[in-house]
């Protein structure tokens, strides 16, 4: 078998939050205003990018491609 490492930053595409505070390193950042707006923003990057939205957080999604 070849080598098969994959790294978290070829998976993850966007981090999406409502907390201004919040700086993670390695993804686009998306700031919401509120859960409505989180998860609208979510819907559109995932349909876009045919990828999905995991919550690692209350307020934070990670979009990922699987």
């Amino acid at each position: 078998m070849g080598d098969v490492r994959i790294r978290a930053s070829e998976w993850v595409l966007a981090v999406i939050t409502t907390d201004r505070e919040y700086r993670p390193a390695g993804a686009p950042v998306f700031y919401a205003r509120d859960r409505d707006d989180l998860e609208r923003i979510a819907l559109y990057l995932c349909r876009s990018a045919l990828a999905t939205a995991h919550e690692v957080i209350p307020g934070t999604l990670i979009i990922m491609r699987h």
